[in-house]
């Protein structure tokens, strides 16, 4: 997913200060040695070493998918090099802390068998805790669209925000708001397609403005046309300005949309991995009658050297 645009804020104006930590070797459990406090007080730079038993997910936590096998790399990467970015805290009650941010660092950090991890510890509300998990994993990348749109609705209804107030909050334009929000309105085959990555954030969008009679169906059949063709966000629009189907016309989807395989959503985070490097963007698509389509998407033909470079071609 793209990083939206206006999104300037950042933690950084949430949580007051740049976290940042100097890195030395490794110490016992895999944690690296930070730097003891210095000077007067408690200031936002400061690292604790907190007990994991004491530590808490959040339950409002934006980002709805932990994929078991990038837990796993990143488990291996603690256990050779060490935790080299602390979490995020807020401090609960008496020994017990939530975390505002890094949980994948606290779930990979299980698995290796530490006992304690390096955190920043903040202040925070439920308002301010849901904040500043949603502006990192969006920073980071780490959210879908649909996960984004869930947690702006979480966030409005929960704290009576209005779009406006919102936008205003997470640093964005309030139209950028309001279409993370219409992805919620997208028929379920759509938005399947969007956790998969074989449909665009861009591509959703402009299918959310297809009306009219049964709109619903003309929406996934242009979606699972755009999503085995590769078609850019441009190409979708003509499509729809041209009017390639009949609204009234159209009343059930065109091709059954296939869930993928254990194996095959391995190979997709295999090659989304291999890639992760490059601008290039992986998709694969199951067909119900078996078999399947792999599509490659790139820009330039500096992007797509860059593909063959990493595949170990050229």
């Amino acid at each position: 997913m793209t990083r939206p645009r206006g999104l300037g804020r950042g933690l950084d104006a949430l949580l007051g200060e740049k976290s940042t930590a100097k890195e030395n070797a490794s110490l016992a459990n895999h944690i690296r040695e930070f730097p003891p406090n210095k000077g007067v007080g408690h200031g936002v730079n400061a690292v604790d070493m907190i007990r994991i038993q004491n530590i808490e997910a959040n339950p409002n936590q934006p980002r709805r998918v932990f994929d078991e096998r990038s837990l796993n790399e990143l488990a291996e990467s603690i256990k050779s090099h060490g935790i080299i970015q602390p979490i995020t805290l807020r401090k609960i009650r008496a020994s017990k802390y939530q975390i505002i941010s890094g949980e994948r660092r606290f779930r990979a950090a299980q698995k290796v068998g530490l006992t304690q991890l390096p955190a920043y510890v903040r202040e925070a509300d439920d308002q301010g805790l849901l904040e500043m998990a949603l502006i990192e994993n969006i920073q980071r990348k780490d959210l879908n669209p649909l996960e984004v749109g869930l947690s702006f609705r979480h966030l409005m209804e929960e704290c009576k925000l209005t779009q406006e107030v919102l936008a205003q909050r997470v640093g964005m334009a309030r139209s950028s708001v309001a279409n993370y929000l219409r992805m919620l309105d997208l028929p379920e085959q759509i938005q399947q397609m969007l956790r998969l990555g074989t449909l665009g954030f861009g591509h959703a969008k402009t299918l959310s403005g297809v009306k009219g009679h049964n709109a619903k169906y003309t929406q996934i059949a242009f979606a699972e046309k755009a999503s085995a063709e590769a078609v850019s966000v441009r190409e979708l629009e003509r499509w729809i300005k041209q009017g390639g189907w009949n609204a009234s016309s159209v009343t059930k989807p065109t091709v059954a949309i296939a869930p993928l395989t254990a194996d095959e959503e391995l190979a997709l985070h295999m090659l989304r991995t291999k890639l992760s490097s490059t601008q290039a963007k992986v998709a694969l698509k199951r067909r119900s009658q078996g078999g399947g389509q792999l599509t490659l998407t790139y820009s330039t033909a500096e992007e797509l050297d860059a593909v063959l470079v990493k595949l170990g071609l050229t």
